[in-house]
């Protein structure tokens, strides 16, 4: 029953890997007894397997995958150096390895999965993304140009389908609703750029939406017009079943996800995978709704745009996931659909292909003109527009493909869209790179008034558990362009062996910096040994040249009066920087409405346009607005300072308010996501006055509840 084949070396590895029983006798140690079976395992046979695996189409799952990794890794580091935009890399690769090119790989079941996957996370970080204070107040903007950028293409598209292409009407009303999709394929440029919040970008973003919406509507009207049993009923379902939808996304995963982000603060692995569970949830119920799962995840990027600030971990690890793989197999099965054989099939073949292309691009281009004289946007924005949409992909092969699968559209038509997919991407690439370009460059130009040189926060650290919403904070409040780490102090007393609680105090900040990035380069932590907390921080200020100190204060005025008494009054007393003493009940991600009261004079602080950047700058990260409580002078100042402000884009209130003695009951208008900020003056300065003083025990007996800050202005 059993043979015997002797062998030496790895090789018995190598048959138990391969799943064949190996018994080794003692008295042989090299020895296998191996069973008599159909597989029989010898060299030629092994180079056989090997060779099989190399077969093309590959079909070994972990080969297709290690090359579509180093597609993705190599792809544009090469075509970066030729100076062509990374992503057309990986939309060639894909044409060249696709089916349609070498056959290297095929465009299965598991390319068409992480495509998907790819697609619907462009569209989720686009809504992530989006300036919503800047589309409330530009929203008619982006109904306008959604308007342009489906209507003109619709109609060009139209007339060239009917009158030139000789379609029938509902043929050429199919084909060109075609024309007015368009797929942000230029969106990993935009971000890499850091334009993501431009004005035209939110434009764009608002139009996107609102063509694909419009389009893929034509598109199941068009399909339900070929049933037979259709009903009138049909289109009051479809209309309730979009509105439920838009109301569960909108409306219930915000309140859902907040609850859940203060459950699990610090859970950054948890955390993610509830994003991901929302996008794909949000797109899996838009279908079931009628509506495309593109949809869904551009609605679940809205619904949690003010949940994830842009400085946060959790901002960081979404788009580091989507910009390094999923997105990236997106472009590469883009390519793959593309068919260059188109060219070789004659005459006919290329002139539907030519006027499909030049409507596509004419229409986009008009659009993108017509935008440009209605609001008075610059060459480098209209540009920019007419690059991020005249892409097409996603919808435009949904649209194409079912109108071929109903006998609506034919081969020609279907060969035409397809190679107009990688002209589209081409293009769309290079216009958007080259426009979106400049506009950075404009932009970093722009400095507002407050932040201008160097910014360097303090950070001091009494206790560990303070630390991360303190860096998170900072990170909200920093200046986007200041090169200057975050600086984490800890002072450590000269005696009882300092040197020791040093490295105990390294390793626990380490972990804290850890939690909130992963990039080194943003937190620099700084160590002091001096004779008492408040010596070490009044000299680090001086030493390190810091512009803004932010500390944590808990508020028990009764159990830790001596810090009050010491430490807070000697940094405000002794140091002329901004200070914010802050105690934080809630992640800063839950934030809402940030109230600020504002006392008389403040407008003639040195550091009036400094702390106005901050709470700006604030409110911007942590997608919140503002409501400002202030004598009537003090608010028209602020008013008109904010509106000079082109960086910011955010919704403010300003309500009067000069009962200091009143106080306290502001505690009773505040909720769990409000953070209460209070700007004092340092004494013997404008804005001071004696009730200042209270503030503070008023503070600790009346707002225990409430997430607030202490903020002292700037002196000169």
């Amino acid at each position: 029953m059993y043979g015997e084949w002797c062998v030496t070396g790895p090789l018995p590895k190598l048959v138990a890997w391969y799943g064949v029983r190996a018994e080794r006798e003692q008295e042989h140690p090299f020895r296998c007894v191996v069973p008599r079976c159909n597989l029989f395992l010898s060299y030629p046979n092994m180079v056989l397997l090997s060779l099989s695996l190399f077969k093309l189409p590959l079909q070994d799952p972990v080969l297709v995958f290690a090359v579509i990794l180093l597609v993705i890794l190599f792809s544009p580091m090469l075509f970066n150096k030729m100076g062509i935009p990374g992503i057309l890399g990986l939309i060639l690769s894909g044409v060249l390895l696709g089916p349609h090119g070498l056959g290297v790989l095929e465009r299965d079941e598991s390319v068409v999965l992480f495509s998907t996957i790819g697609l619907l996370y462009i569209m989720f970080l686009a809504g992530l993304e989006m300036d919503m204070d800047d589309f409330r107040e530009n929203k008619n903007k982006s109904i306008v140009f959604g308007t342009l950028t489906f209507l003109i293409p619709l109609i060009l598209g139209f007339l060239g389908a009917r009158f030139v292409l000789g379609y029938s009407p509902l043929s050429a009303f199919l084909l060109a609703s075609m024309f007015s999709t368009h797929t942000l394929v230029a969106y990993p440029i935009i971000g890499r750029l850091g334009i993501t919040q431009h004005r035209t970008m939110t434009l764009i973003l608002g139009g996107t939406i609102i063509t694909d919406a419009a389009v893929l509507i034509i598109l199941a009207v068009v399909t339900n017009l070929q049933k037979p049993d259709l009903s009138p009923l049909f289109w009051v379902q479809f209309v309730a079943q979009q509105a439920l939808f838009v109301f569960v996304v909108l409306w219930g995963i915000p309140r859902i996800s907040r609850w859940f982000f203060r459950a699990l603060e610090g859970e950054g692995n948890a955390q993610y995978l509830f994003v991901l569970a929302v996008v794909f949830l949000s797109g899996f119920m838009a279908h079931l709704a009628g509506a495309e799962p593109i949809i869904g995840a551009f609605l679940a990027g809205l619904a949690l745009n003010q949940l994830i600030p842009r400085a946060s971990p959790l901002m960081h690890r979404t788009e580091f996931v989507g910009n390094t793989l999923f997105i990236p197999f997106f472009l590469i099965s883009v390519g793959m659909l593309v068919d260059v054989r188109v060219l070789l099939e004659g005459p006919e073949a290329l002139f539907v292909a030519a006027v499909i292309i030049v409507i596509s691009f004419a229409g986009k281009w008009l659009a993108a003109f017509c935008t440009q004289k209605i609001y008075g946007f610059d060459p480098d924005e209209r540009r920019l527009i007419f690059g991020m949409s005249s892409a097409h992909a996603a919808a435009t092969i949904a649209v194409v493909l079912i109108g071929y699968n109903l006998k609506i559209l034919d081969i020609q038509a279907l060969n035409g869209t397809i190679l107009l997919i990688l002209v589209s991407c081409l293009i769309s690439s290079i216009v958007a790179e080259k426009a979106g370009r400049k506009i950075a460059i404009a932009m970093a130009d722009k400095v507002p008034e407050g932040t201008e040189g160097d910014e360097r926060i303090l950070i001091p650290v009494e206790n560990m558990e303070h630390l991360k919403r303190l860096l998170d904070f900072s990170l909200l409040i920093k200046n986007p362009i200041a090169p200057e780490p975050l600086l984490p102090l800890v002072v450590v007393s000269e005696h009882h062996n300092p040197e020791d609680k040093i490295k105990l105090h390294q390793r626990d900040v380490a972990s804290v910096i850890h939690e909130v990035t992963e990039d080194p380069e943003i937190i620099r932590p700084v160590y002091r040994v001096d004779i008492n907390v408040g010596n070490g921080i009044i000299r680090a200020v001086r030493e390190l040249r810091i512009t803004e100190v932010v500390m944590a204060w808990n508020g028990k005025l009764s159990a830790r009066e001596w810090f009050w008494g010491s430490i807070l009054n000697r940094v405000v007393n002794h140091t002329t920087v901004q200070t914010i003493f802050c105690k934080f009940c809630d992640p800063l991600n839950t934030i809402q409405t940030i109230v600020v009261v504002v006392p008389r004079n403040s407008e003639r602080e040195a550091g009036f346009p400094y702390w106005v950047n901050t709470i700006l700058q604030l409110a911007k990260g942590a997608g919140a607005r503002i409501r400002i409580l202030g004598a009537k002078g003090t608010l028209q100042t602020l008013e008109s300072f904010v509106q000079d402000q082109d960086r910011y884009t955010v919704n403010i209130s300003y309500e009067l308010y000069e009962n200091w003695d009143n106080f306290p009951s502001l505690a009773k208008e505040m909720t769990q996501n409000d953070l209460f900020t209070v700007v004092l003056g340092r004494p013997h300065t404008v804005s001071y006055r004696p009730e200042f003083n209270v503030v503070p025990r008023y503070l600790s007996r009346y707002f225990q509840d409430v997430s607030y800050a202490i903020l002292y202005p700037e002196q000169k």
